[in-house]
């Protein structure tokens, strides 16, 4: 990577830090100012006590147990998801028929309801699996969107440069397809995976899930353990922010080798 490459990283990480925390700094201060006056810690406990319980948690061998088997959750509907989206995208970027078959149902998944198909699919595949099974159905469709979007954006002077030397499908795929692809395809991956760790969760609280950060979630609230509540959404939206983050980080790097 060149200077400039680093310079201009350097640039991305400082606006984009800055902006996280102060976004933070503004939503911490709108936490003390409506905790005042609420005066209710049940309905909205203090920003400190949180804090101190986000530590308490992070010392404790249950809740890394319960993040991992919601990472895993998160890593497995991500993976297929991703995978499945991108061959289906090159396959209907590269024959147009199949790309006609194939748009009716991912509108149907699109436009298919998150809790009435959780409460389907939890009594078949029970409270460990349906979290993965319903943020796939959600994930698939927007990430099969934008890859093909992607694709579509593909310099069409080198496409008629490949029909016009002949270069093989598979060549195409490898060497032309996928890297001018890649960059928006990472950023919207980056995104994704955030948005699988906050399908994963929601969908672990409405099932219940054992040892997972949404069954943490759902103990917390039946026992009113609002700091503990409110420690577990905000390590949460943590985790989440980092997976975006580091998604526009790799979008970047890719981004910088395909040029």
């Amino acid at each position: 990577m060149s200077k400039i490459d680093g310079k201009q990283l350097k640039k991305i990480l400082f606006k984009n830090v800055a902006a996280v925390l102060i976004a933070a700094a503004v939503l911490v201060v709108v936490w003390i100012v409506a905790h005042a006056a609420v005066g209710n810690d049940l309905l909205l406990p203090d920003f400190f006590d949180c804090m101190r319980q986000v530590g308490v948690l992070l010392k404790d061998g249950g809740f890394w147990l319960a993040f991992w088997h919601t990472l895993s959750r998160v890593l497995i509907a991500f993976v297929f998801s991703f995978a499945l989206a991108l061959i289906f995208a090159l396959i209907a970027y590269m024959v147009p028929w199949f790309c006609r078959i194939l748009s009716p149902a991912v509108s149907m998944l699109r436009s298919l309801p998150t809790l009435a198909v959780l409460l389907i699919v939890l009594v078949w595949a029970g409270a460990a699996k349906a979290p993965i099974v319903v943020a796939f159905m959600t994930l698939f469709p927007s990430l099969y969107a934008g890859i093909l979007a992607a694709l579509s954006q593909v310099d069409g002077e080198l496409l008629e440069m490949s029909r016009v030397y002949k270069v093989s499908m598979k060549k195409r795929v490898l060497q032309l397809y996928i890297p001018s692809a890649a960059p928006y395809v990472l950023r919207e991956a980056g995104a994704a995976l955030a948005f699988a760790l906050k399908l994963i969760v929601s969908a672990e609280v409405l099932a219940n899930t054992w040892k997972s950060l949404g069954g943490l979630m759902q103990e917390a609230k039946l026992f009113y353990e609002m700091p503990t509540l409110f420690a577990l959404v905000v390590l949460t939206f943590v985790v989440g922010l980092a997976l975006e983050i580091l998604g526009a980080i790799t979008a970047f790097f890719v981004e910088r080798r395909v040029k």
